[in-house]
C-alpha cells in the first residue's frame, strides 16, 4: 500500500501523509493522530530506499496534453520541451484520455513521477474543479502552470499564462467598424471551447455602435471547405454582409473564396478577418488579416515562469497576454 492509498482513505493529500511519517511540521496534533491511527491500523511501514528517493530532486518536469491531434497543442508542447531542455531540466510528456478520472489520474501520474513541476495544456484542464481538487491532494507543493489560460486556480503554487480571448475579438469588431463595416458577420468552428464567450465579446462590441446589423454561424467545419459552405449557405439570408469575422484561419480563406466566387471584391465589397495568424495567411490571395493568439509567446513564457519559480523566483500567478492583430490585405 502506497501513501497515496491511504491519502484517499484519510481524505488528505500524499504530502500530508508524508508530513506524518516523517514527523514534519504543517500537520495539526488532532490530524496527526487521525493518520498514525489509520497508519499503525494498517501496518504500513516506510520503504527506507523510497524515503531517501524522495528527498532527492527528480530533475523532471511533466507536461500534460489532451489532444494528439491538436496542431496548437503539438507545437506548444514541442516549444515547451525545448524551453525546458534548455533550463537543463528534464521532461516527462503525458497525454491523457477523455474518461471520467482523467485529471485526476493525470496529476497522479505526476506525483509518483516525483515531478518537480508540472504544465498543463488542453481542453480537459478547463474545467478548474477536478483539477483543483486533485492538485490539492496530490501536488500541494508542486508549481503548476495553466498554459493558454487566463485565470488561475485559487491555490499557491498554481499559475497561469494566456492570452485575452474576448478582449481580442472585441478589438477585431473595432478593425471592422473603422473600415465602415455595417452588416457583421461572425463564424466560429465547431466543438470550439470558448464559443460561448467568443459571441457574447462580438455582440457586446456590436452593440456599442448603433445601426450595426449582424449574424452569427457556430459549428463551421474548421477547413476551407467547411468555410465556403458556411458562407454560401449564408449569403442566401444575408447576401448585405460586409464584414467578415472568423475565429479560424482556414474557415476565414474558405469563406474569401466563395465570395469571390460571388463576385465580391476582397477588401473592397467585404473585408475579413481570419484568427490564428497561421503560415496559410501569407500563402491566399489576397493575403488574410489574421488575429495572433499568442500562443508561440505564452507557450514559453509559462515554461519560464515554471523554471524561475522552481530557481526560487517570485512571479505573479496570472499573466494575460493582449492578442495581436496582424494587418495584411483583407481589411
Amino acid at each position: 500500500m502506497t501513501i497515496y492509498d491511504i491519502a484517499e482513505k484519510a481524505n488528505v493529500s500524499a504530502s500530508t501523509i508524508s508530513r506524518v511519517i516523517n514527523n514534519k511540521p504543517g500537520v495539526s496534533e488532532k490530524k496527526r493522530r487521525e493518520i498514525q491511527k489509520l497508519l499503525d491500523e494498517l501496518h504500513y511501514e516506510p520503504d527506507e530506499n523510497a524515503q531517501n528517493l524522495v528527498k532527492q530532486k527528480s530533475n523532471m518536469i511533466g507536461i500534460l496534453t489532451d489532444d494528439l491531434n491538436s496542431r496548437h497543442q503539438n507545437m506548444g508542447t514541442a516549444r515547451i520541451q525545448n524551453a525546458i531542455l534548455s533550463s537543463g531540466f528534464n521532461c516527462f510528456i503525458k497525454y491523457i484520455g477523455r474518461e471520467d478520472d482523467a485529471v485526476r489520474n493525470s496529476i497522479i501520474d505526476m506525483a509518483r513521477k516525483r515531478v518537480e513541476g508540472v504544465l498543463v495544456l488542453g481542453v480537459s484542464f478547463h474545467d478548474h474543479r477536478p483539477l483543483k481538487k486533485a492538485i490539492s491532494r496530490y501536488l500541494p507543493d508542486t508549481p503548476i502552470v495553466l498554459v493558454h489560460q487566463v485565470k488561475t486556480i485559487d491555490l499557491p503554487n498554481v499559475y497561469a499564462v494566456g492570452a485575452d480571448e474576448k478582449k481580442g475579438i472585441q478589438n477585431c469588431v473595432e478593425k471592422l467598424l473603422e473600415k465602415n463595416r455595417k452588416n457583421l458577420l461572425l463564424m466560429v468552428d465547431e466543438n470550439r471551447t470558448s464559443e460561448e464567450e467568443i459571441k457574447e465579446s462580438f455582440k457586446q462590441a456590436v452593440k456599442r455602435t448603433q445601426g450595426i446589423n449582424y449574424k452569427i454561424r457556430t459549428g463551421v467545419k474548421a477547413t476551407r471547405e467547411g468555410g465556403e459552405t458556411a458562407l454560401k449557405e449564408l449569403y442566401k439570408e444575408y447576401p448585405d454582409m460586409d464584414g467578415l469575422l472568423c475565429v479560424n484561419d482556414s474557415i476565414a480563406i474558405g469563406a474569401m473564396y466563395a465570395l469571390q466566387d460571388l463576385g465580391k471584391r476582397i477588401p473592397e465589397d467585404v473585408s475579413i478577418i481570419g484568427e490564428d495568424n497561421s503560415e496559410s495567411c501569407d500563402a491566399c490571395r489576397p493575403k488574410l488579416t489574421s488575429m495572433d493568439p499568442m500562443l508561440a509567446v505564452d507557450t514559453v513564457m509559462s515554461a519560464n515562469i515554471l523554471v524561475d519559480v522552481l530557481s526560487g523566483v517570485s512571479r505573479n500567478r496570472s499573466v494575460v497576454l493582449e492578442m495581436e492583430i496582424v494587418e495584411r490585405e483583407t481589411l
